[in-house]
């Protein structure tokens, strides 16, 4: 038998059927049964609920475990903070690794879990001559902690940089888990990089891509031609996303507004900007205004604007921290001079 670890909703779990050729029984604690269609149930709360519900291709099931809603409950009133809840996410990981290796049936064949999900039940696992399989659905934490650092640097009137920092136990669980995997899935460019570099095998590595990853892209948007033009900052609007450098370009081109979704460690006097304005709801779904995605962050991210602006042919200018396996127009971590050169060649075609 084959086996998956999802203690969370994550997006790769929709694509199970590339990561395991086989049949498999998925332990998402968080699951929902589907329901049923004859069900009265009011518009908002059967949406609540598919969203909590897990499709999986046929021959795969999902065991859910009854009472997970007040561990999550629990959970979110404990962690008050983005730090805290970032922290009690890796705990969940943890505890839920340790649960499945007490309960491995000697008859697996393939684990597949996510980062800092995996250590326990891959050691038990391949005493039992399992294959073991690591979705990398985190960035490496000791890089991350390298670009917080180096963001802060340059940015030292953000405190909100060193607020992030994940324990030394939690480095050394997804170094570990990288050792014990068959195969690793990464989900961009410079991970896939990085490891190669930290002398992981090539050929145990593999490229998780989603769909809109393989499709071809839609044609590119006609060529901008009347200003004012409209800049969408992938992500949340904070330092480690680049919002500075974002602002930087704002005021050297005055003909660019700058749409952002706000977050907690957001300078609210960045908000005041005459042409910085609140995304909404609707322009986040569907990009509608949009002449181009900005992602320059400091730090690895993975960012649904970039997939969205992709399949759309909205122009995207990121970082190699952001860009993933999305083809785009590249520039340097912190250079806003490289930035204002791609959004003026975007405007003078």
């Amino acid at each position: 038998m084959n086996l998956v670890l999802a203690p969370e909703p994550a997006p790769w779990l929709s694509h199970l059927a590339s990561l395991l050729t086989r049949e498999a029984e998925v332990l998402a604690p968080w699951a929902l049964p589907r329901l049923p269609d004859w069900g009265p149930l009011p518009a908002r709360l059967r949406q609540a609920w598919t969203r909590r519900t897990l499709p999986v291709p046929e021959g795969f099931r999902v065991w859910g475990l009854p009472g997970w809603g007040a561990v999550e409950a629990g959970m979110r009133v404990a962690a008050r903070s983005t730090a805290a809840t970032f922290q009690a996410r890796f705990t969940l990981r943890k505890r839920w690794a340790q649960a499945a290796s007490a309960l491995l049936p000697a008859s697996v064949e393939t684990v597949l879990a996510p980062a800092l999900g995996a250590r326990e039940v891959f050691a038990m696992a391949r005493r039992r001559g399992a294959r073991c399989v690591l979705v990398e659905d985190l960035p490496s934490l000791r890089a991350l902690h390298a670009d917080l650092d180096a963001a802060a640097s340059r940015h030292p009137e953000e405190a909100f940089l060193r607020n992030h920092r994940a324990s030394a136990e939690d480095v050394a669980r997804q170094e570990a888990e990288r050792v014990l995997a068959d195969e690793i899935w990464v989900r961009g460019a410079l991970a896939l990089e990085r490891l190669r570099l930290a002398g992981h095998a090539p050929e145990k590595l593999r490229r998780l891509h989603f769909p809109s990853d393989r499709e071809q892209p839609q044609a590119p948007r006609p060529p901008l031609r009347h200003g004012p033009y409209v800049a969408l900052l992938a992500g949340p609007a904070l330092a480690r996303g680049g919002l500075r450098e974002a602002l930087a370009a704002l005021d050297e081109r005055p003909q660019w507004n700058l749409w952002v979704r706000p977050a907690e460690g957001t300078d609210p006097r960045h908000l005041n900007h005459p042409r910085v304005r609140k995304v909404t709801a609707q322009v986040q779904r569907t990009l509608q205004q949009v002449d181009v995605v900005l992602a320059p962050a400091w730090c690895e991210s993975h960012l649904g604007e970039l997939a969205q602006a992709r399949e759309q042919g909205i122009p995207i200018i990121a970082t190699d921290r952001a860009a993933g396996f999305w083809p785009c127009r590249a520039i340097p971590r912190g250079d806003v001079p490289a930035l204002i050169a791609e959004l003026d060649a975007l405007t003078a075609r």
